[in-house]
Protein backbone atom coordinates (compact mmCIF):
# COMPACT_ATOMS: atom_id res chain seq x y z
CA UNK A 1 0.00 0.00 0.00
CA UNK A 2 2.79 2.64 0.51
CA UNK A 3 4.64 1.12 -2.18
CA UNK A 4 1.31 2.54 -4.01
CA UNK A 5 1.17 5.86 -2.52
CA UNK A 6 4.60 6.77 -3.59
CA UNK A 7 3.83 5.93 -7.18
CA UNK A 8 0.97 8.03 -7.04
CA UNK A 9 3.21 10.65 -5.44
CA UNK A 10 5.98 10.35 -7.98
CA UNK A 11 3.72 10.30 -10.87
CA UNK A 12 1.84 13.80 -9.30
CA UNK A 13 5.70 15.36 -9.21
CA UNK A 14 6.47 14.58 -12.96
CA UNK A 15 3.31 16.06 -13.61
CA UNK A 16 3.71 19.28 -11.61
CA UNK A 17 7.22 19.32 -13.13
CA UNK A 18 5.97 19.19 -16.65
CA UNK A 19 3.64 21.71 -15.92
CA UNK A 20 5.79 23.89 -14.62
CA UNK A 21 8.30 23.35 -17.48
CA UNK A 22 5.36 24.05 -20.24
CA UNK A 23 4.18 27.38 -21.59
CA UNK A 24 0.62 28.46 -22.37
CA UNK A 25 1.17 31.89 -23.59
CA UNK A 26 3.91 32.97 -25.98
CA UNK A 27 5.42 36.27 -27.81
CA UNK A 28 3.34 36.21 -31.25
CA UNK A 29 4.74 37.82 -34.54
CA UNK A 30 5.31 37.02 -38.16
CA UNK A 31 6.99 38.83 -40.28
CA UNK A 32 7.16 42.56 -40.69
CA UNK A 33 4.80 42.62 -37.90
CA UNK A 34 8.13 41.13 -36.10
CA UNK A 35 9.61 44.80 -37.06
CA UNK A 36 7.19 46.82 -35.54
CA UNK A 37 8.06 47.99 -31.77
CA UNK A 38 4.70 48.93 -31.17
CA UNK A 39 3.03 45.53 -32.01
CA UNK A 40 2.18 43.60 -29.43
CA UNK A 41 0.40 40.10 -29.24
CA UNK A 42 0.16 36.83 -27.61
CA UNK A 43 -0.35 33.60 -28.49
CA UNK A 44 -2.20 30.68 -26.80
CA UNK A 45 -0.81 27.79 -27.13
CA UNK A 46 -3.05 24.92 -27.43
CA UNK A 47 -0.94 21.97 -26.09
CA UNK A 48 -0.41 22.01 -22.15
CA UNK A 49 3.39 20.88 -22.90
CA UNK A 50 3.95 23.23 -25.49
CA UNK A 51 7.11 25.68 -25.71
CA UNK A 52 7.86 28.94 -27.00
CA UNK A 53 10.15 29.72 -30.18
CA UNK A 54 12.00 32.92 -31.66
CA UNK A 55 13.02 32.62 -35.04
CA UNK A 56 16.25 34.59 -36.61
CA UNK A 57 17.31 34.73 -39.70
CA UNK A 58 21.05 36.60 -39.52
CA UNK A 59 20.35 37.72 -36.33
CA UNK A 60 16.80 39.45 -37.53
CA UNK A 61 13.77 38.05 -35.95
CA UNK A 62 11.34 36.58 -38.43
CA UNK A 63 8.56 34.64 -36.46
CA UNK A 64 7.48 34.32 -32.13
CA UNK A 65 5.13 32.00 -30.68
CA UNK A 66 4.12 28.49 -29.63
CA UNK A 67 6.41 25.82 -30.85
CA UNK A 68 3.58 23.19 -31.76
CA UNK A 69 1.61 26.33 -33.84
CA UNK A 70 5.37 27.21 -36.16
CA UNK A 71 4.98 26.98 -39.66
CA UNK A 72 6.69 23.95 -41.28
CA UNK A 73 9.34 25.67 -42.93
CA UNK A 74 10.12 27.39 -39.97
CA UNK A 75 10.08 24.26 -37.68
CA UNK A 76 12.47 22.65 -40.08
CA UNK A 77 15.17 24.86 -40.47
CA UNK A 78 15.19 25.11 -36.73
CA UNK A 79 15.60 21.51 -36.68
CA UNK A 80 18.21 21.13 -39.27
CA UNK A 81 21.71 21.62 -37.40
CA UNK A 82 23.31 22.87 -40.90
CA UNK A 83 24.56 26.35 -39.33
CA UNK A 84 24.60 27.18 -43.09
CA UNK A 85 21.18 28.36 -43.44
CA UNK A 86 22.03 31.69 -40.70
CA UNK A 87 18.58 30.23 -39.06
CA UNK A 88 18.89 30.78 -35.06
CA UNK A 89 16.12 29.11 -32.88
CA UNK A 90 15.33 30.36 -29.32
CA UNK A 91 13.20 27.51 -27.59
CA UNK A 92 12.14 28.16 -23.87
CA UNK A 93 9.50 26.73 -21.55
CA UNK A 94 8.27 29.35 -19.66
CA UNK A 95 5.41 31.98 -19.67
CA UNK A 96 6.19 34.43 -22.63
CA UNK A 97 10.16 33.61 -22.66
CA UNK A 98 10.44 34.10 -26.17
CA UNK A 99 11.75 38.07 -25.23
CA UNK A 100 15.57 37.11 -26.11
CA UNK A 101 17.86 37.57 -28.99
CA UNK A 102 20.10 34.41 -30.38
CA UNK A 103 22.58 33.30 -28.17
CA UNK A 104 25.12 34.19 -30.82
CA UNK A 105 24.02 37.70 -30.76
CA UNK A 106 25.11 37.76 -27.03
CA UNK A 107 27.08 40.80 -26.35
CA UNK A 108 28.96 41.71 -22.63
CA UNK A 109 26.83 44.00 -20.90
CA UNK A 110 28.17 46.04 -18.06
CA UNK A 111 29.22 49.42 -16.10
CA UNK A 112 32.93 49.68 -14.49
CA UNK A 113 31.13 51.19 -11.68
CA UNK A 114 29.47 48.88 -10.73
CA UNK A 115 31.92 45.97 -11.74
CA UNK A 116 35.61 47.09 -11.92
CA UNK A 117 35.97 43.66 -14.49
CA UNK A 118 34.16 45.74 -17.57
CA UNK A 119 37.19 47.70 -17.38
CA UNK A 120 40.39 45.79 -16.37
CA UNK A 121 39.50 42.39 -17.51
CA UNK A 122 36.29 42.47 -19.75
CA UNK A 123 37.31 38.85 -21.34
CA UNK A 124 36.06 37.17 -18.05
CA UNK A 125 32.66 38.30 -17.75
CA UNK A 126 30.25 36.50 -19.68
CA UNK A 127 27.81 37.57 -22.57
CA UNK A 128 24.04 37.70 -21.92
CA UNK A 129 21.91 37.67 -24.65
CA UNK A 130 20.23 40.86 -25.63
CA UNK A 131 16.16 41.66 -25.85
CA UNK A 132 15.04 41.52 -29.44
CA UNK A 133 15.75 44.27 -31.73
CA UNK A 134 12.56 45.31 -33.59
CA UNK A 135 14.28 47.48 -36.10
CA UNK A 136 17.05 45.55 -38.13
CA UNK A 137 19.17 43.69 -35.52
CA UNK A 138 20.89 43.88 -32.08
CA UNK A 139 24.89 45.06 -32.49
CA UNK A 140 27.42 45.27 -29.64
CA UNK A 141 28.72 48.38 -27.99
CA UNK A 142 31.19 49.81 -25.48
CA UNK A 143 31.23 53.75 -24.45
CA UNK A 144 33.52 55.58 -23.03
CA UNK A 145 32.52 58.79 -21.56
CA UNK A 146 35.05 60.49 -19.20
CA UNK A 147 35.90 57.60 -16.42
CA UNK A 148 32.18 55.70 -17.33
CA UNK A 149 32.96 52.95 -19.83
CA UNK A 150 29.38 50.92 -20.43
CA UNK A 151 29.24 47.98 -22.42
CA UNK A 152 26.19 46.17 -23.96
CA UNK A 153 23.34 45.68 -26.68
CA UNK A 154 22.80 48.77 -29.41
CA UNK A 155 19.05 47.53 -30.60
CA UNK A 156 17.74 50.41 -32.88
CA UNK A 157 19.06 52.09 -36.02
CA UNK A 158 18.81 55.34 -34.31
CA UNK A 159 21.09 54.29 -31.46
CA UNK A 160 23.51 52.75 -33.38
CA UNK A 161 24.10 55.19 -36.07
CA UNK A 162 24.87 58.10 -33.19
CA UNK A 163 27.44 55.31 -31.84
CA UNK A 164 29.12 55.35 -35.15
CA UNK A 165 28.89 58.76 -35.17
CA UNK A 166 30.42 58.97 -31.85
CA UNK A 167 34.31 58.38 -31.66
CA UNK A 168 34.30 57.51 -28.23
CA UNK A 169 32.13 54.92 -29.00
CA UNK A 170 32.72 51.22 -30.67
CA UNK A 171 29.68 49.17 -32.56
CA UNK A 172 30.85 45.52 -33.44
CA UNK A 173 29.14 42.90 -35.15
CA UNK A 174 28.29 39.68 -32.50
CA UNK A 175 28.25 37.41 -35.72
CA UNK A 176 31.55 38.33 -36.84
CA UNK A 177 33.27 37.88 -33.65
CA UNK A 178 31.41 36.23 -30.93
CA UNK A 179 31.07 39.01 -27.78
CA UNK A 180 33.05 41.40 -29.78
CA UNK A 181 32.72 43.83 -27.21
CA UNK A 182 34.79 42.28 -24.58
CA UNK A 183 38.22 44.67 -25.94
CA UNK A 184 40.02 46.57 -23.55
CA UNK A 185 39.47 49.89 -23.77
CA UNK A 186 41.52 52.96 -23.10
CA UNK A 187 41.62 56.64 -23.42
CA UNK A 188 44.15 56.17 -25.67
CA UNK A 189 42.72 53.67 -28.05
CA UNK A 190 39.52 55.91 -28.56
CA UNK A 191 39.80 57.89 -32.28
CA UNK A 192 39.11 61.54 -30.52
CA UNK A 193 42.23 60.30 -28.35
CA UNK A 194 44.39 59.44 -31.18
CA UNK A 195 43.44 62.49 -33.50
CA UNK A 196 44.39 64.85 -30.80
CA UNK A 197 48.05 63.20 -30.67
CA UNK A 198 47.64 64.03 -34.75
CA UNK A 199 46.44 67.66 -34.33
CA UNK A 200 49.01 68.69 -31.61
CA UNK A 201 51.35 67.21 -33.53
CA UNK A 202 50.30 68.72 -36.90
CA UNK A 203 50.10 71.98 -34.92
CA UNK A 204 53.74 71.81 -33.11
CA UNK A 205 55.45 71.26 -37.04
CA UNK A 206 53.36 74.47 -38.13
CA UNK A 207 54.16 76.46 -35.01
CA UNK A 208 57.82 75.47 -35.85
CA UNK A 209 57.87 77.36 -39.35
CA UNK A 210 55.78 80.29 -37.51
CA UNK A 211 58.52 80.28 -34.61
CA UNK A 212 61.51 79.92 -37.06
CA UNK A 213 60.04 82.81 -39.04
CA UNK A 214 59.84 84.82 -35.73
CA UNK A 215 63.28 83.86 -35.49
CA UNK A 216 63.94 85.20 -38.81
CA UNK A 217 62.43 88.53 -38.02
CA UNK A 218 64.37 88.82 -34.84
CA UNK A 219 67.60 88.68 -36.77
CA UNK A 220 66.03 90.73 -39.72
CA UNK A 221 65.87 93.02 -36.84
CA UNK A 222 69.20 94.00 -35.62
CA UNK A 223 70.18 93.81 -39.52
CA UNK A 224 68.06 96.93 -40.10
CA UNK A 225 69.35 97.83 -36.84
CA UNK A 226 72.57 97.88 -37.80
CA UNK A 227 72.23 99.42 -41.13
CA UNK A 228 70.50 102.19 -39.77
CA UNK A 229 73.14 102.83 -37.16
CA UNK A 230 75.94 102.86 -40.07
CA UNK A 231 74.14 104.90 -42.39
CA UNK A 232 73.51 107.26 -38.87
CA UNK A 233 77.49 106.94 -38.54
CA UNK A 234 78.57 108.97 -41.72
CA UNK A 235 75.88 111.40 -41.11
CA UNK A 236 77.14 112.46 -38.12
CA UNK A 237 80.89 112.60 -38.93
CA UNK A 238 80.25 114.69 -42.01
CA UNK A 239 78.15 117.30 -39.70
CA UNK A 240 81.28 117.44 -37.59
CA UNK A 241 83.25 118.30 -40.30
CA UNK A 242 80.98 120.39 -42.24
CA UNK A 243 82.12 123.45 -43.81
CA UNK A 244 79.30 125.99 -41.39
CA UNK A 245 81.24 124.17 -38.27
CA UNK A 246 84.96 125.17 -39.88
CA UNK A 247 83.93 129.17 -41.26
CA UNK A 248 82.58 129.49 -37.48
CA UNK A 249 86.12 128.98 -35.64
CA UNK A 250 87.54 132.19 -38.15
CA UNK A 251 84.66 134.14 -37.84
CA UNK A 252 85.24 133.58 -33.59
CA UNK A 253 89.06 133.80 -33.77
CA UNK A 254 88.52 137.50 -36.13
CA UNK A 255 86.82 138.81 -33.26
CA UNK A 256 89.58 139.06 -31.02
CA UNK A 257 91.86 140.32 -33.59
CA UNK A 258 89.96 143.42 -34.24
CA UNK A 259 89.59 144.52 -30.49
CA UNK A 260 93.21 143.93 -30.60
CA UNK A 261 93.80 146.44 -33.29
CA UNK A 262 91.51 148.79 -31.67
CA UNK A 263 92.92 148.73 -28.39
CA UNK A 264 96.69 149.03 -29.92
CA UNK A 265 95.23 152.52 -31.94
CA UNK A 266 94.18 153.85 -28.51
CA UNK A 267 97.47 153.25 -26.85
CA UNK A 268 99.61 154.81 -30.20
CA UNK A 269 97.23 158.18 -29.32
CA UNK A 270 97.70 157.79 -26.24
CA UNK A 271 101.51 157.80 -26.66
CA UNK A 272 101.38 160.67 -29.10
CA UNK A 273 99.79 162.87 -26.97
CA UNK A 274 102.16 162.09 -23.77
CA UNK A 275 105.17 163.08 -26.34
CA UNK A 276 103.10 165.65 -27.46
CA UNK A 277 103.27 167.27 -23.55
CA UNK A 278 106.26 166.25 -23.02
CA UNK A 279 108.32 168.42 -26.01
CA UNK A 280 107.58 171.64 -24.09
CA UNK A 281 109.42 170.74 -21.03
Amino acid sequence: MSNFNCSKLLVALVLTSSYVLASEKCIYCRDINCQRSSYDADEQCSEKLDACVSVFKAGVIQAQGCLESLEDDWREKCEDKDKGNEIDCEICVTERCNNVAAKRTSCIQCNNTEDAQCAESPGLLTAVQCPIARSGRSFCYASLVGDDLKRGCSLTLSDQVKCLADPNCHLCDPLEQPHCNDQIVRADDSPTTTQEPTESTSSSTESTPSSTMTTESSSSSPESSTTSSTTNSPETTQSTTEPSTTEEVPTTTDKPNSAFGLHASVLLIFAQLALCFYKPL
